[in-house]
């Protein structure tokens, strides 16, 4: 009798597994069906922004460094939001004249207020201080996963900022 009983309980597991992995098959298949009408697709290249006036490039990517010189052009021109990703007390002491300050490791500070008063077709320019800063990038990517476009990020900003000369306060 002992040897009935364990027939039947196999064939449950068997059954059961088979029916796990059709489960699983189907959920897969969904996955992919849904991942090949995403528009946005993990791994798509970076998008070239372009300002329209002199075919420059104003970002390689959603949120990519950019160098002094094209940062200077852009507060030359009035065209851009720069936005320091700085401690307040950092701020404070000195800062790229008329930024704002978006302390990237406490958006929830700043962020409505600012969702709030700026255009997303905004360029912004993020910036902090030191080489081994990782502020800015992540400022810019707040900023670009909250609906801003032209974001990009000045690496070691503030100190080659003052040693370009540019404005500061």
């Amino acid at each position: 009798m002992a040897g009935n009983r364990k027939e039947p309980e196999t064939s449950m597991v068997k059954q059961a597994s088979k029916e796990a992995v059709v489960l699983i098959l189907i959920a897969i298949g969904l996955a992919l069906a849904v991942y090949a009408l995403r528009p946005d697709k993990i791994g798509d290249p970076p998008v070239a922004v372009n300002d329209g006036d002199d075919g420059q490039l104003l970002a390689q990517s959603a949120f990519s460094e950019i160098s002094v010189d094209e940062a200077a052009r852009l507060f030359t021109e009035k065209n851009a939001v720069f936005a320091d990703a700085r401690h307040r007390a950092d701020f404070d002491a000195g800062h790229i004249k008329g930024a704002v300050h978006l302390y990237a490791a406490d958006p929830e500070a700043w962020l409505p207020a600012f969702l709030s008063a700026t255009d997303p077709a905004a360029t912004i320019v993020a910036y902090c201080d030191g080489e081994d800063c990782h502020l800015a990038p992540q400022l810019a990517e707040i900023l670009y996963l909250n609906g801003f476009v032209h974001v990009s990020y000045l690496k070691d900003g503030w100190t080659r900022w003052r040693e370009a000369g540019l404005p500061v306060e």
